[in-house]
């Protein structure tokens, strides 16, 4: 069965939910277990113990609901620690969630500027983006909000089309990520009203993009629009926020966690 769903549906379930928030951002750092997740130890910024303080049932099935939106990937498999030759997934966070929930990016910003790079580097957005790929990588990476909006879905995912139901439009199988069917997710670059865009850009920007910014070129039209719109933008919004270096290693992708590479920046305009 595929559950409809909205962009702000997601982000307000894992807000108001921390056991959610912080199983992405544990992911968001490097592949766990369902194991190491239930029996979780404390992590670096993450005051919550999640066995002790949320029930096993509880963690399983918040692992689950984020599967189930393409929050959280399989990107691999382990020896399992209880059955004798079994094996277990390695779960990481996916971009997706990073785009839907730009509280995600504000708590975890150094694993969202490694989403963001692996991202911009696949050949297929530098050939969308062209010239404006550094530019637009340089703003996603400053205003997490900005990126929330500025995003769409190009392709249909590769499997569960023969559990679509009858129901469901052709079309609309482009926005079904696993059980999910997020109806208001754009499937191709579309303007964005000034309203929409200076409420992003007033949200507290992320110090160290904003260093890319200042070594972009801006020789476009809309280039120069959009530096004059963030002119103004620190000028009514917040101060940037300086994150320190992480006390932890973060690892690198393995590949699924582009959501097969479904998903397309684009430039504001």
């Amino acid at each position: 069965m595929i559950f409809t769903t909205s962009r702000n549906e997601i982000r307000q379930s894992i807000v108001r939910s921390e056991l959610r928030m912080n199983l992405l951002r544990i992911c968001s750092r490097q592949p766990r277990t369902i194991h190491d997740l239930i029996h979780a130890p404390s992590y670096p910024g993450i005051e919550t113990n999640l066995f002790t303080i949320q029930s096993e049932i509880g963690v399983t099935i918040e692992l689950g609901e984020c599967k189930n939106r393409e929050l959280l990937v399989r990107v691999g498999h382990v020896p399992d620690p209880i059955a004798p030759e079994g094996h277990t997934e390695l779960l990481r966070t996916s971009l997706l969630a990073f785009l839907l929930v730009p509280e995600l990016a504000y708590a975890e910003p150094e694993a969202y500027r490694l989403y963001l790079d692996a991202w911009f580097a696949s050949p297929a957005v530098t050939e969308a983006l062209g010239t404006q790929a550094p530019e637009v990588q340089a703003l996603f990476l400053t205003f997490p909000e900005l990126a929330h909006r500025l995003f769409c879905v190009t392709h249909p995912g590769r499997e569960r089309r023969a559990e679509l139901p009858y129901d469901l439009a052709e079309s609309e199988w482009i926005r079904v990520f696993n059980l999910y069917h997020i109806a208001d997710l754009p499937v191709r670059p579309a303007r964005l009203p000034i309203r929409e865009l200076l409420a992003a850009l007033r949200k507290p920007p992320l110090a160290f993009g904003g260093e890319r910014l200042q070594g972009s070129h801006w020789k476009t039209v809309e280039g120069r629009r959009m530096r004059s719109l963030i002119r103004l933008a620190r000028i009514l919004g917040r101060p940037p926020i300086r994150a320190n270096p992480s006390p932890y290693t973060i690892s690198d992708l393995a590949g699924p966690e582009l959501v097969e590479h479904r998903l397309r920046p684009f430039a504001a305009s």
